[in-house]
């Protein structure tokens, strides 16, 4: 049929039962469908359809038509021909009127060609019907489809010979607000599949949904079940008829009884093409969704167990191993899910080849205890075939499903297998790390000298954090006793840090008493005033309960003479590789026995226990003190400001030399 909106009426007059008046709405939700579903061979348009936002709807429309769909543009300016785009036959008329549009449509379109209200039926022998032979039958003509507005009348006294100006001929239609287009149900599946409803997955496959949709989106199903209620009352009134003999009477519900099982079979065919049509939408999302969440379940999996991550907060041990039971539990809800959607699948399909099967003459009862031997004529006669294809689409679908649910288990395995690993091995590392943390390796050291319960000694290579880390715990202690820091590395850095220390000779020339004093000093070059030092801080241990000394990891030689006045030496790395090295040379060349071995990891990259080892230090004889990453000391070397000062910084360095 031919379609018109602004020039409808003219449309109609032209060709009669093959023009059919609608609006610009039911033109833009009709183009993209097949002209042998939408009963649409073309539009007729005018400039008036173009104009205002349905216009604009209506030009997107054309370019995303049906390729089987004509369009045809009448115009009268040159300008108008800028409103409509794409692939259009334009006609310009000065004048228009009913006989000038069905030559332009016959020139365009061959008009034979159109459909119309007259259907040819397949029954369920084979035999084909025109519009005459239904009639004789009682079988009423398809009724013609019901325009969603009354058609527009040209104005009294019109006369078809006449002609009209093309502006006049464009009835005026009334802009309409916008309306969301219409979502199918198959696109509704796709984007909720985008966020993993299983559960709508299930309500899309219930009967109910799908007639209701059906009955929304397809005018040809909606037509057909009218047409089989007409059928159904005939078959009623022919019963109720007294006037037919029985034999008539025979003839007359056999006639019928062929076509409504053609129609039957037209109505079972939508009804099954709608739910393998869902059913591979379904599928489609349902193969997205779990990929998707495998990916990024791996993808977890591979970051989770960062060693960083995990040695910064002690605290995230357990809750490592409490996440990967979490991932497992929604991976069983995911196969669940799989599940339950083929089971809803096989359900749907179920009761459509029940349908199929328990297919009566009518729904009356008594009928069709009547019409029961003539049941074969009532019975479509594609119900085979479709039979076949539904189970086909079915049996692929439960292949496609149970290839998803092994994906999903063997992932459930590895993730219950990695749980249980990472059980035992953090289990494991927690007790070592516990154990070298809490070692009190003071406790074992003889002291032999009033100075040794004070001193205490940092060694790290410069640029490794060694600086910053012994002020900083030296500023800590000082809050609670007196403390003296004294940098003996020949490059003092603590002036990066807003500390200003005095030199070590004024220190030894002055008694100078304070909560926390720092010195700067270089004995590299007269190793012999070591004695000479270590003999004046013995005599300040009246003031200064705590005196930390840095060393350079070179001072190989200074360590030696200083470590068996010393209760403790701190060895201070940040894991690179050049500063891993410089220490590890250092510490494999120190001999002292009788002193506590402190190894101090600053955001450690790797396993701690692992970097201790390659430190050449025993895990069992050294205690463990970890600092992680504490971007306020960074910010404290290039602000100038001290450290120890931060309350932040506090707490974890109270808690790591704790």
């Amino acid at each position: 049929m031919i379609y018109g909106a602004a020039l409808g009426p003219f449309v109609k007059k032209a060709l009669g039962e093959k023009g059919f008046q609608t609006n610009v709405k039911k033109m833009i939700e009709t183009l993209p469908l097949d002209p042998a579903v939408s009963n649409m061979d073309a539009i007729v348009l005018g400039p008036k359809d173009m104009r205002g936002s349905m216009g604009l709807r209506l030009n997107e429309a054309i370019q995303e038509r049906h390729p089987s769909v004509g369009v045809v543009y009448f115009y009268q300016k040159d300008k108008d021909t800028e409103l409509i785009q794409g692939d259009v036959t334009k006609v310009k008329a000065d004048k228009i009127n009913p006989e000038g549009i069905q030559d332009a449509i016959n020139t365009i379109i061959e008009i034979r060609l159109i459909g119309s209200d007259n259907r040819v039926l397949e029954s369920a022998d084979k035999k084909t019907y025109d519009a005459s032979l239904l009639e004789t039958v009682l079988l009423p003509p398809e009724p013609p489809h019901i325009p969603e507005e009354p058609p527009v009348e040209p104005e009294a006294g019109y006369e078809p010979e006449p002609t009209v100006l093309l502006a006049e001929a464009e009835v005026a239609v009334a802009e309409e607000p916008y309306v969301e287009p219409y979502s199918t149900l198959e696109a509704r599946v796709a984007e909720m599949g985008k966020f993993g409803d299983f559960d709508f997955f299930k309500k899309s496959l219930q009967k109910d949904t799908i007639l209701r949709e059906l009955m929304v989106e397809n005018t040809q199903y909606a037509n057909l079940m009218k047409m089989l209620e007409l059928l159904d009352q005939q078959i009623i009134d022919v019963f109720k008829d007294t006037s037919l003999s029985a034999e008539e009477r025979f003839e007359k519900l056999k006639a019928l009884g062929i076509d409504r099982a053609a129609y039957k079979g037209l109505e079972s065919s939508i009804v099954a093409d709608k739910i393998m049509s869902i059913m591979f939408a379904i599928m489609k999302s349902a193969e997205e969704t779990v990929d998707a969440r495998i990916a990024g379940v791996r993808q977890a999996l591979d970051g989770v167990a960062s060693v960083k991550l995990v040695y910064q907060d002690q605290s995230r041990l357990q809750s490592l191993i409490e996440s990967r039971l979490q991932v497992q539990m929604e991976l069983m809800e995911l196969s669940k899910g799989v599940i339950e959607v083929y089971q809803a699948m096989d359900q749907s399909v179920s009761g459509l080849l029940e349908q199929f099967e328990a297919e009566l003459p009518s729904n009356n009862d008594y009928i069709n205890a009547v019409m029961n031997p003539l049941k074969p004529i009532f019975t479509p006669s594609n119900i085979g075939a479709l039979t076949t294809k539904i189970l086909g689409d079915l049996q692929q679908n439960r292949v496609s499903l149970s290839i998803m649910e092994e994906k999903i288990k063997s992932l459930i395995n590895l993730v219950f297998k990695l749980c249980e690993e990472d059980a035992t091995i953090i289990e494991y590392q927690q007790k070592l790390i516990n154990l070298l943390l809490s070692q009190r390796v003071e406790d074992v050291v003889i002291v032999d000298s009033v100075i040794k319960n004070s001193l205490r000694i940092f060694v790290g290579s410069e640029g490794t954090g060694r600086t910053a880390t012994a002020l900083t715990w030296a500023g800590v202690v000082s809050r609670r006793q007196n403390t003296l820091l004294l940098d003996l590395t020949g490059e003092s850095k603590l002036r990066q840090y807003g500390v200003e220390p005095m030199t070590l000779d004024t220190f030894l020339e002055q008694r100078l008493e304070q909560q926390f004093v720092c010195v700067e000093g270089n004995l590299n070059q007269t190793l012999e005033r070591v004695d000479e030092v270590v003999a004046e801080l013995k005599t300040r241990l009246n003031y200064y309960a705590h005196i930390h000394v840095i060393l350079d990891a070179g001072q190989s030689e200074l360590l030696s003479r200083l470590a068996p006045s010393a209760l403790s030496v701190h060895f201070i790395t940040d894991g690179t590789t050049r500063g891993t090295k410089l220490l590890k040379q250092t510490i494999e060349s120190f001999t002292e026995e009788n002193i506590a071995k402190k190894v101090i990891l600053i955001d450690p990259p790797i396993d701690p226990v692992r970097m201790m080892h390659d430190l050449s230090i025993d895990p069992l004889l050294a205690k463990l003190i970890i600092i992680p990453h504490l971007p306020h000391i960074r910010a404290c070397a290039y602000n100038h400001t001290k450290p120890y000062e931060n309350k932040e910084v506090m707490a974890v360095f109270e808690e790591a030399f704790r």
